[in-house]
């Protein structure tokens, strides 16, 4: 009788556990460095995983791409928003910005011109990226890099310097002689922490 009455009592716990298990599962299944990102919470849950797997290897950048997410998209300049006048100019090459992952992510479209003296435009049309720590544009020989030294690769890596936003069209203006013919696609690159954010890969015209 006694082992009886132990075992339904038993059954009972178990019961009341299963049914209770919404609100007391969150409470152990604390990842081991949410404590460390405080502010994580408050992201999008697939960018939560994300980060806390960078966190395994690298706890500031981690730490930066926490507290980028929480901050507000900057848009690019209204000057920028306009096609600008060129000479005469022709698409040498277009493409389309990928995500990579919940975080590294960016949309929107390239297209580069070459004008009749032999400069070039890269503008981004309909440009959106998640926030990053200091992102900018890059040139590379690799169509698709996801790692820096893909970015850099055959001695390229270009770094035209800081996005103008993270939304937004936006230009960048090339001087005549620059060798195109090597540049395979665009990439947005976290400068700080070496990380491929978002790439678009050029397609000739």
């Amino acid at each position: 009788m006694r082992l009886r009455w132990i075992i339904l009592s038993i059954g009972a716990v178990l019961v009341g556990l299963l049914f209770a298990f919404p609100l007391w599962w969150p409470l152990i299944n604390v990842s081991p460095v949410a404590g460390a990102l405080p502010g994580l919470s408050d992201l999008p849950p697939a960018e939560q995983d994300v980060i806390e797997l960078v966190a395994l290897e690298n706890m500031p950048y981690a730490q930066a791409l926490v507290a980028t997410g929480l901050a507000e998209p900057v848009p690019a300049p209204e000057s920028e928003q306009p096609m600008p006048a060129l000479q005469s100019p022709t698409i040498y090459a277009t493409g389309d910005f990928v995500a990579i992952d919940a975080v590294r992510r960016a949309s929107g479209t390239v297209t580069v011109y070459q004008q009749a003296d032999g400069s070039w435009l890269i503008r981004l049309e309909n440009f959106e990226v998640r926030n990053g720590p200091q992102l900018h544009l890059f040139l590379s020989a690799h169509a698709e890099p996801r790692t820096a030294e893909e970015v850099r690769a055959e001695g390229l890596g270009l770094d035209w310097g800081p996005l103008k936003g993270t939304a937004g069209n936006q230009n960048y203006a090339m001087p005549a002689g620059f060798n195109m013919g090597s540049v395979r696609s665009v990439v947005i690159f976290a400068l700080p922490y070496g990380d491929v954010f978002s790439t678009a890969t050029l397609e000739r015209r």
